[in-house]
This record gives C-alpha cells, structure tokens and sequence, in this order.
C-alpha cells in the first residue's frame, strides 16, 4: 500500500493519534475576545492572517522560540504579518530589517501604515555607517523603531586584490606567509590571472591569496553591527530568506553575523525550498549551529546524504598494464533533488508557519497558467546545426561552459533575427579553446511564430481592456526588447520596457507611476520577481524562460494578489523540440518537488524522489544525448492537476467546487458551493483542451471522478480557482 492510500483508509486514527502526540502551541479561537495589541493596529489584517500574528508571537514573545519562519505564498501578506508580530512585543524592540532593494520604499509605507508611532530609519544609503554610529551608545527604544537596508547594501563591502610574491628568476606567484610556491588542489602552480580573476588559498598553509583593495573605502554594515552593535538590535527580519541559501556567499555569511547578534530572528519566504535538500541547510545552521553541530559547517555534503538524494555512477575502465591487468574505478556523486520528510518535523516544524493565498482571501479570482508550444519557421535549420555544433564541443571539450551554452540554445530561436550567435569556449585557464557559431537569420517584414502568438494575447487581451506584462530573461548581449517594442507599437498598442537603470528602491514607484501609459510593459522577471504588485498586469507572457525555479515561481504570482479582481492568466511561449520545451518540463518537475516541502502536493514528501538532477546537468544530458525532453504541455499540466488536487484533497478544508444536479425535465445544471469537503466525484475541474498541431483551445468541465477516463489522449491545461 502506497503512502496516499494509506492516508486516505486511516486518516481519520492518524488525526486521533496526532492530537494525542502534538501539542500546538496556538488553537485559534475566533469567538475569543480581540487582542488589544491586534485592535490598536493602523491596518486590520484579514481573519486568518490575524491567528497567525497571535500564534507567532505566542511562539516567540512567551515560549522562548526566538528564530521563526513565515513561508507564505506570494502575495498573503507577510509584510504585514511581520510588523504586526513585532508590535505584539510586550515592550518597544529596535527590528533591523534586511529585504531586496526594490522593495526598501514598500517596507517603509507598509511599517508607517501598519504600526502605531513606528520610528523608521533609512539604511540603503551611502551614509549608513553614520547613521548605525549613533546606536553605539543609545539606550534601549521607548516606541518600536525600524532600521530598513537593502541586502545588498547590508553585504557589500571593500574590494579586494591578489596577494602574492614574484621572486627574481620565477614566473610564477609565490605564497606571502610560507613562501612556497603557489599551487592548486591538484598541485600544479597558480598563475597570476587566475588569482587576479577568482579569491584563492594557498594549499601549502591555508592561507588567503588575496587582501584589500583600499581603493574604495567601504564597511559592510552587516560587519560593523556584528563588530560594534551586537544586542542593540533586538529583531532581525530577513525578507526573502531562500536567497541567504548558499554557503559561501556574501549575503550568506552577512546573515550569520546578523542572526547572532540580535534577540530575536524572523526569516520570510514565498520559496522555501527549490527541490534539493541543501537548499536548507545553511539557513538551518546560521540560526541554529548547536543543532547542527554533528554535521559541521562544511557538512552539506553529509546533510545532502543523510536528508537528501545523492546518486554515486560508478564505471569500470580496463585498462591494460606492463604487468597484467586491472580495472580502474571511477565514480562520479551527483545531487539529486529530494527532501527527507524528517527535516520537516525535525527542524522546521517548532519554528515555521505555512500560509497560502487563498486561506488569506476567500474570493481569489480565477488563476490560470498555459503553455503554448509551437514548431520554429525559419530559424529552424540554423537552430537544429547550432545544437549539434554544440553536443560536439560538448564532448571535446567537457562541460566547463555548459551554462553559457544553454543560455545561446535557449534563446537563439527568439534573438536569431537581431543577432548572430557566438559562444566562446574556454579551457580550465580560461583561455578560448573553441567558438561555437550561427549567423543571424534574415526573414524581412515576417515575424516569428512566438511573436505572432504573442500579438494574438495581446490583441484578445486588449479587446477585455486587460493589461500585458512580458518577461524577457535575456536582456543582456541577446537583447530583443526593441524588436518586440517596434511589433506591438505597429499593431497600435503602446508598450513600453522597465529600465534596469531605475534605482531598485525607485522601482516599485516607476511602475505605479507608468503603469497607466503603456497597455503592454516589458521586463525581466528578476527586477520584479518578489515582493513587487502588479496587479495592473492581470495577464503575463513568458516570452523567455530560463531555468531557475525560484525566479519562475515568483514572477508568475505578481499579479495574483490581494486586490486582485481580474482573473489571472499566465503563458509560457515555447518553441517545440528545443531546449526551451527541455527547460519547461524539467521546471515543471522541479517545482513538484519543491511544492512537496511546503505541504502542497497530495503525495507529501512520500514522493520526495522523482529522480533527475539540476535542470543544468539534464539539459546537458539532452543535449549531449540528442534525447530532447518534449510534450511540455503535458507535463505542465500533470503539475497544475497535481496542485489542483492538492488543495481538494486535504481534509477538513473549506473547498468552493461546481456541483452537477439534475433537475425535474432531466437538464443538467451547475451550482456554486462552498463546503467542508475531500475529494467528491461530483466535484468538476475545468480544463482547457488543447487541439493537437495548433494552438486552439476549448474550455470544458468534467467530474473528477471521470477525469483521467474522459480526457485520455487529449492535451489538457487545468484551471486554478
């Protein structure tokens, strides 16, 4: 018996026995009278956003468990939910809030419009350090104050440049503090464009080769807090906590000095988890080392084998000797993506609330996501001889660029006609070794298929009086925007592009400020990818899709937010049998296992290993294989039934549904309710039918009972209400 229908017989004695084991440490309770701290909020936060705050600040202000999470979906309000657990504080706290650049305005209107007679101080400035100088000696606050900084600002500090000896009669760098020569893991001598290009150690001492570059005078504030205001702060609040993930990054490292030098830490999130189990580690080891000390700082790797997914490929080589013969072992260990169900009642479970959008706002309106694939026209040839040009270097030369590459394979099919393509293949010194070439593709006045289709939304679109937002991932070298600006001005709608030249704290003002001048605006979904609403957009195109999970995510729930009142629709264009389609069905995949994490799948993380590696190192494979991954439709649509079923199927749960009744001459009609239900087969599930070799749809309903019977061989995208 799988684990799904073992729940689903025995739920009912697992819930018993759960009540019997568990103890919360917050019941709602609604008919309970209101909280003076909630009543005497500037903004009232919605019902179920209200139990959260009650149960957090239980958690943190009167048990003592002082570093918390609130993984909410995008959009649910965690902005509000942060500042209102600190005003639930029994007495004024001095919060340094650490959030994205773009988002330091919205922090400051939300905390001025949120907490009663909040002092808010500006820390994204030059002047930081200036203004941190005068916490040295102050007293504790007599009213809530907030310290506001952008991650970046909090992290950057001085340059830094090589540090090395040249001894008289040597070519090569020499070390400073044990004065032998400079070498790498494998013990061949460094050279002096390697260390000036990347931050390297002596492998004889230990030592750094590097030192500070006293060109540009800068502190890191994260650094001087740490060194000179540990405990004036009393909360740390970091916005956005997945993007801490790495472990030897500067904001990584910026928010383990944070962390230990306040009272109290809140870490927000819409992304928990991007499918791998090391995608929590260091996060868990920064605000809590004790717990982790078995495994070390530098033990990801036991953590990836211990709650992850590790694969070992092991291969023999006969190899032939002067005295006999041998076989040579060669074993390769790759992470796979996958989460051990422990980690979530191990470490996250005492000190984690999960929040979805629609347990914040019952009447969401309509969410919908649809993938439009469709056959290339005239970059065809030139594309299918830069993909075999480009498995070939592949196999010469290994696969050091192979990020490079798939971004040329990804966007090539759109930025054909602007540009030719040239990708530079470098060896381990990063010397060019090889170019990989395709010429620019000249088609005249025609367009190309994506940017028909493109047109084709935006005109029915325009027709609704809806407006389009575009994401382009590729802005830099492979730069289309003014192509596409030129095609939709031509048809007579106004569009305009989001500048990356406007400060990222300006950005969200820019954006209510122009919003009204252009019915279609153009942008990179990561200048807009947290944090941002934009709920003037209430349709999306994913002109481009790379493949980061996180970005994808975000950047898709921009405009499904609360306020929302147009229904939602989001496409991703792709062109078929590409590494376009080969990076949907892998994004697909990936996004199953990171939904798993926070609770959002049926199967749990029962299903945690579905196999296959990074999405870099699979379309590599596809590539290298000549095995491309196809039918992203389809895969798509697996996902959305999979999330569909999701929020159908937990018990006990307010579910609106479509009831099929029959009424007295034997019609067939459909009623709206709302009830405390499981999966029923009277529940229906609208699809939309995608006809095979076209882009044409049809909306229809069926029972869910009847879905996998009814639907059987037709292409399907599920709708999301």
């Amino acid at each position: 018996m799988n684990l799904k229908d073992f729940v689903e017989k025995y739920h009912n004695k697992l819930v018993e026995r759960l009540e019997q084991d568990l103890r919360p440490v917050y019941q709602p309770d609604r008919t309970a009278a209101p909280s003076p701290k909630i009543v005497s909020l500037l903004r009232k936060p919605f019902p179920v956003q209200t139990e959260i705050i009650k149960g957090m600040a239980k958690a943190m202000f009167d048990l003592g468990r002082r570093k918390l999470f609130v993984c909410g979906e995008m959009g649910t309000g965690k902005t509000t939910i942060a500042n209102s657990i600190v005003h639930m504080s029994p007495k004024p706290l001095r919060v340094l809030v650490v959030s994205p650049p773009h988002l330091v305005e919205k922090w400051k209107r939300e905390i001025a419009l949120t907490v009663p007679w909040a002092t808010i101080v500006d820390l994204a400035v030059k002047e930081a350090i200036t203004k941190l100088q005068r916490l040295r000696h102050a007293l504790p606050p007599e009213a809530f104050e907030f310290w506001v900084i952008s991650k970046e600002r909090a992290k950057l500090s001085y340059r830094w440049r090589p540090a090395y000896l040249l001894k008289k009669n040597h070519e090569w760098p020499f070390c400073p503090s044990c004065g032998k020569m400079a070498v790498d893991k494998e013990g061949e001598p460094l050279e002096i464009r390697q260390l000036e290009k990347k931050q390297c150690k002596c492998h004889n001492c230990d030592s750094p080769l590097w030192q500070a570059d006293r060109s540009l005078k800068r502190y890191a504030p994260a650094e001087y807090i740490k060194r000179y205001l540990k405990g004036k702060f009393d909360m740390v609040i970091l916005d956005e906590i997945h993007e801490y993930k790495a472990g030897d990054s500067l904001q990584g490292h910026a928010m383990g000095m944070l962390v230990s030098c306040s009272k109290y830490f809140l870490g927000l999130t819409g992304t928990l988890n991007g499918g791998y189990a090391d995608d929590l580690f260091y996060l868990l080891y920064r605000l809590s080392p004790g717990h982790l000390k078995t495994f070390g700082y530098q033990g990801v790797e036991n953590w990836q084998r211990n709650y992850g997914v590790l694969e070992e490929v092991e291969t023999l080589d006969d190899e032939s000797h002067t005295f006999g013969r041998q076989n040579k072992r060669n074993k390769i260990i790759r992470k796979r993506p996958g989460v051990s169900p422990e980690v979530v009642g191990k470490y996250f479970l005492d000190k984690s609330c999960f929040i979805r959008l629609a347990d914040v706002v019952e009447s969401l309106p309509p969410y919908d996501e649809y993938v439009v694939t469709m056959p290339m026209s005239h970059q065809q040839l030139e594309y299918g001889i830069l993909e075999t040009d480009m498995a070939a270097a592949v196999r010469r030369n290994g696969r050091r660029a192979m990020a490079g590459m798939l971004q040329s394979l990804l966007c090539y099919p759109d930025s054909c006609v602007v540009y030719p393509e040239e990708v530079p293949i470098r060896d381990r010194y990063g010397e060019v070794c090889e170019v990989v070439t395709a010429p620019m593709v000249e088609i005249g006045s025609d367009l190309l298929p994506k940017e028909k289709e493109l047109l084709r939304i935006i005109t029915e679109e325009r027709k609704k009086k809806r407006k389009v937002l575009v994401y382009l991932v590729f802005t830099g070298k492979r730069d289309i925007r003014k192509r596409l600006i030129k095609i939709i001005e031509k048809k007579g709608y106004r569009a305009g592009i989001l500048p990356e030249s406007i400060e990222p704290k300006k950005r969200e003002k820019w954006i209510n400020d122009n919003a009204c001048d252009y019915d279609v605006l153009i942008t990179n979904p990561e200048l807009v990818k947290v944090g941002l609403d934009l709920v003037q957009f209430p349709t999306i195109v994913f002109f481009e899709v790379g493949y980061n999970i996180f970005t994808l995510r975000q950047a898709a729930r921009r405009s499904w937010r609360i306020g929302q009142k147009e229904p939602v629709n989001v496409y991703y264009l792709c062109y078929s049998g590409t590494m376009q389609e080969a990076a949907l069905c892998l994004t697909a995949k990936k996004t199953e296992v990171a939904f798993m994490i926070e609770g959002d799948m049926p199967e749990g993380l029962a299903q945690y290993n579905i196999g296959g590696g990074s999405i870099i190192e699979e379309l590599t494979n596809a590539l290298v294989e000549g095995k491309p991954f196809t039918g992203a439709e389809a895969v798509w649509s697996q996902m959305r039934k999979r999330e569909i079923e999701a929020s159908l199927e937990i018990g006990n749960k307010e579910t609106s549904f479509t009831e099929l009744t029959t009424g007295k001459k034997g019609e067939t009609t459909a009623e709206k309710k709302r009830e405390t239900t499981t999966v029923n087969d009277d529940v229906v599930i609208n699809v939309s039918v995608m006809q095979k070799g076209k882009r044409k749809m049809s909306r229809l309903s069926v029972r869910y009972g009847d879905l996998e019977k009814e639907l059987k061989g037709k292409m399907v995208q599920f709708e999301l209400f």
